[in-house]
């Protein structure tokens, strides 16, 4: 115990006063993180409390958290880390306690309180955009450790809809700049995972709802804005553009994949934000070339699972689409089917496998046309149209499929 007493307080000594060195800064917040991942192994209840005690009293001294005019906005990239490992720490006896939670809540919600007050009037951007950056990390180390209903429940009741609405203004306000929008897309996207089925709401509840519209209206507005700003050069296109379009995919791709919402309903009571963010997605995928889809490595990963699940549960959206948004889809496949990388290549075979699939069973349908039948059969009728038309791309991704049996 002294031993580790010892620890804490050579750690806690690292944070305050080396906080401009990087790698020292680096390696002290994986110590504590790896800490606070490993209680109850290394720490009892009381040494816990007085750890923690110990940092939150000292963190007003922290550099890499920001103190001060001199801080750049790189060091602010330690704080996501930080936050995790101290929410970690918070969980340990937190269970329902709300008013413990916000407690610990309380810096942020000052902070979120500042930046409501300078947007509300004329404001210093360069101020606004600072704190903004800092509160995006800080939340995205929160959520990530918050991995169960009730605590993740109480994040959510917390941002929504007060804070969130911030973000959604910043986005909107600073898109050309990635420095802030970067890790508020990232924080979407963290919030849409349900991890642990962190998002299992009550029967009653609109929270998954209202979490995907959230995200959605996010998406819509980044990606409007960033194709506005036209034709960049080779090298600001990945990071002024094909960045934030790779973590908008990704968060796509948890919302679609989460089973926290029943997108049937947006149809049924007229609510247009799923359509939305698909068109989006069709948007932002035109301005990519197919290279670009393969030469970097986030944005394919990002973008083959969530075609998966686009071609896995919402076939009926892929056959609405039009035969040049189609035929890009499939030559994507077909030019991923021999990627090195297995995300993207496993990816493409079931993406294939769906579509092929969904074509069998509407071909083995056909000798049994009833009128309900014609009526159900339209969505695959368009597909098959399509594919009848253009037998060369299912050709040349058949071909491709072959090369990859035979590289496999």
């Amino acid at each position: 115990n002294l031993s580790l007493s010892c620890f804490v307080h050579s750690r806690v000594t690292n944070l305050k006063y080396r906080g401009r060195c990087e790698p020292v800064i680096s390696r002290t917040l994986q110590f504590l993180n790896d800490l606070s991942v490993g209680y109850p192994f290394y720490l009892n209840s009381v040494e816990l409390l007085t750890f923690r005690t110990l940092v939150f009293q000292q963190s007003k001294h922290f550099s890499f958290l920001g103190v001060g005019d001199n801080c750049s906005l790189s060091d602010l990239r330690c704080r996501t880390v930080f936050y995790t490992a101290l929410t970690r720490l918070l969980m340990v006896d937190l269970g329902e306690d709300e008013d413990e939670f916000e407690n610990f809540m309380l810096p942020l919600t000052v902070a979120f309180e500042s930046v409501t007050q300078m947007f509300n009037r004329s404001f210093e951007q360069a101020e606004a955009k600072r704190m903004l950056i800092g509160l995006a990390r800080d939340l995205r180390g929160i959520a990530f450790a918050l991995n169960t209903k009730t605590s993740y429940t109480m994040l959510f009741d917390w941002i929504y809809p007060a804070y969130i609405s911030v973000l959604q203004r910043a986005i909107q306000l600073w898109y050309r700049e990635p420095d802030c929008t970067t890790p508020i897309l990232k924080l979407m996207a963290e919030f849409m995972q349900n991890r642990s089925q962190r998002l299992n709401f009550d029967v009653s509840s609109p929270n998954g709802i209202l979490l995907f519209r959230e995200a959605s209206k996010m998406i819509c507005t980044y990606g409007n804005q960033i194709l506005s700003l036209g034709t960049l050069s080779k090298d600001q296109v990945y990071p002024l553009k094909l960045k934030g379009i790779s973590i908008c995919y990704s968060a796509l791709k948890s919302a679609l994949c989460g089973n926290y919402v029943s997108f049937g309903v947006f149809k049924l009571y007229g609510d247009n934000h799923f359509d939305n963010v698909l068109q989006a997605f069709v948007k932002m995928l035109l301005s990519v070339s197919h290279s670009d889809l393969l030469q970097y490595r986030k944005l394919s990963q990002s973008y083959y699972p969530l075609l998966e699940c686009l071609t896995q549960d919402h076939m009926s959206f892929v056959t609405s689409l039009e035969p040049h948004v189609l035929i890009y889809i499939l030559t994507s496949i077909s030019e991923g089917l021999t990627a090195v990388d297995t995300i993207v290549s496993s990816s493409c075979c079931a993406s294939l496998d769906y579509i092929v699939t969904y074509l069998f069973k509407h071909l083995a349908k056909e000798g049994k046309k009833t009128l309900r039948r014609r009526e159900i059969s339209q969505d695959g009728q368009r597909l098959l149209h399509f594919m009848q038309q253009n037998p060369e791309v299912l050709r040349q991704v058949n071909y491709q499929s072959f090369l990859w049996s035979i590289i496999v």
